[in-house]
C-alpha cells in the first residue's frame, strides 16, 4: 500500500505558475537564462520596431540601452550561478551569442525605416 501512496505523491500536478517554477530554478540555469534572454529580445523587437516606425529615436535608444543592460544582468547571473569548470570560457561564448542575437534583433528593428 505504501508503494501506491508514493506513486500518487510523485504524480501530483504542480499548480504553481510557469513564472514561479522558472524563478525557483526548477528548469535549470541554461533554460532559465535562455528563456529570459529571448523574452527580452522579443520585447525589444516589438517595442523597438514600433519606436523606429514612429521615428521616436530617443525611446528607441533607451530600449537599446535597456536591452544591453538586461544582457549584462543575465551574464552577471550566469557568472554568479555557474558552478562548473572553465567559467570564463562559458562566459565568453555565451556573451558572444547574446551579442550576435542582439545585433540581429537590432538590425531587424531598424528594418522599419523606409
Amino acid at each position: 500500500m505504501t508503494d501506491v501512496n508514493q506513486l500518487a505523491d510523485t504524480n501530483e500536478i504542480d499548480h504553481r505558475s510557469f513564472a514561479q517554477r522558472l524563478f525557483s530554478g526548477e528548469y535549470g540555469l541554461a533554460i532559465t537564462y535562455w528563456a529570459l534572454f529571448f523574452f527580452g529580445c522579443g520585447l525589444y523587437f516589438i517595442f523597438g520596431s514600433r519606436a523606429v516606425d514612429a521615428e521616436k529615436w530617443i525611446p528607441y535608444m533607451a530600449m537599446v540601452a535597456a536591452q544591453l543592460s538586461y544582457t549584462g544582468l543575465l551574464l552577471k547571473g550566469i557568472q554568479t550561478a555557474y558552478k562548473g569548470p572553465q567559467l570564463w570560457k562559458v562566459m565568453s561564448r555565451t556573451s558572444s551569442i547574446f551579442m550576435i542575437i542582439n545585433i540581429l534583433v537590432g538590425i531587424s528593428t531598424l528594418g522599419f525605416i523606409y
